[in-house]
């Protein structure tokens, strides 16, 4: 009985210290724990954006203003090209009235309409040899009237047979008589008067120009 008591015992007290030395480990390992989680816990700093790394703002693309001339209407169309090829703009130079193209024109010529278009500029000029209203710009001259024959005059009067032509004539057309006043231009020339005698423009006794066939009376 007593060795039975002895080991009982002695078994009581192996356990206790197999106790204490638990308890120790648990309490040495609960302390510990916390202190991890709180090293875990703590939050890491968050890095800034640096200026550099944040995309810039794009600069808005500007419209264009659209280029106008200054409108020409009424004045010569080679001074509106100058100014449309000087802002740089396609110009079109058309027919009034036909909508074709020009081949050709004159720098004086008058605008008679100006179309601005996002494609250019249209100049309108009058087609040839009218205005821009439409009016011809010179009126053809009439024909001419032909003149009539001259009438010779086959008078028995004066010297000689003569040729029937007169080489000068009168304001009127009419051949010369002797007697007759000749005009200034004609002093001191000669021609065939209208009955074939030979006349002299000169100054007769009193100092008068006239027509004389050199026959005295």
């Amino acid at each position: 009985m007593r060795r039975l008591a002895a080991s009982a015992a002695l078994v009581a007290a192996s356990a206790l210290t197999l106790a204490g030395c638990g308890d120790g480990s648990a309490g040495t390992q609960a302390d510990e724990r916390p202190a991890t989680a709180t090293a875990a816990q703590s939050p890491s700093p968050t890095p800034e954006a640096s200026p550099a790394a944040q995309s810039p703002t794009p600069t808005p693309t500007p419209t264009p203003t659209p280029v106008t001339l200054p409108d020409f209407t009424g004045r010569g169309v080679g001074s509106a090209v100058a100014s449309a090829k000087q802002a740089g703009l396609d110009y079109t130079v058309q027919l009034q009235g036909t909508g074709r193209q020009a081949s050709s024109w004159g720098p004086g010529e008058e605008v008679c309409e100006q179309t601005d278009g996002p494609d250019g500029v249209t100049f309108t000029v009058p087609r040839d040899g009218r205005d821009c209203a439409g009016s011809l710009l010179h009126t053809p001259e009439p024909a001419p009237t032909p003149a009539p024959e001259k009438t010779k005059d086959t008078g028995t009067g004066g010297t000689g047979g003569g040729t029937g032509a007169c080489e000068l004539t009168s304001p009127a057309g009419n051949c010369y008589a002797d007697g007759q006043f000749c005009a200034k231009k004609h002093r001191g020339l000669s021609t065939h008067g209208r009955g074939g005698e030979y006349l002299t423009c000169e100054p007769d006794s009193g100092g008068t120009w006239r027509w004389s066939d050199g026959v005295t009376g």
